[in-house]
């Protein structure tokens, strides 16, 4: 026959503390882990290319751009070719199918996932005309919320502290309920 109080009475306010703290660092682990996108324009220039040069590495003309550092990152860029039609030369990692295009007009490209130093360089040696040349690069890059902002990063952080701490007092609670009679 049963003697006692069942284990849930025993445990008390330590099971509700315990739970308290669990539910709350995992609330705030899972709110600060919600990724966030933003598009920034990091490139946005006009330039001219006459015919039988080249604009780009290593000339004093070099468009280049580094990715940042935390987060995926998707470069789009945008061209628009004015005059005679020139090749676009993307180097870096992942733009291999950006080598050797030939362009005219307004287009877009897409690295995904970018990562790392790009450049672009602009071919016009083969050309009997002038291009007129408008670049746009944005970067797009999805990245955890707690790493937008100093405030959501020690939110973040005390989430993360309070899991386990909650975890541990339901233990330590359910094992000093299950010894004392």
């Amino acid at each position: 026959m049963y003697r006692g109080e069942p284990l849930m009475v025993k445990m008390g306010r330590g099971a509700l503390a315990g739970l308290f703290l669990t539910l709350l660092g995992l609330a705030i682990l899972l709110f600060s882990a919600i990724p966030i996108t933003s598009i920034e324009e990091v490139i946005n220039t006009s330039f001219r290319v006459p015919p039988g040069t080249r604009y780009g590495p290593p000339d004093a003309g070099t468009i280049g751009y580094h990715t940042r550092i935390f987060g995926k990152s998707v470069l789009k860029v945008e061209v628009l070719i004015e005059g005679g039609g020139i090749y676009l030369i993307a180097s870096g990692y992942n733009a291999q199918h950006l080598t050797g295009l030939y362009g005219e007009g307004l287009y877009s490209l897409t690295i995904d996932p970018a990562d790392d130093l790009y450049t672009f360089t602009f071919d016009n040696t083969n050309g009997s005309t002038e291009s007129l040349v408008k670049f746009t690069l944005k970067e797009v890059w999805t990245r955890p919320m707690a790493f937008g902002s100093p405030p959501l990063f020690i939110l973040g952080l005390t989430g993360l502290l309070l899991f386990p701490v909650g975890l541990v007092t339901l233990a330590i609670t359910s094992l000093k309920a299950k010894t004392t009679p």
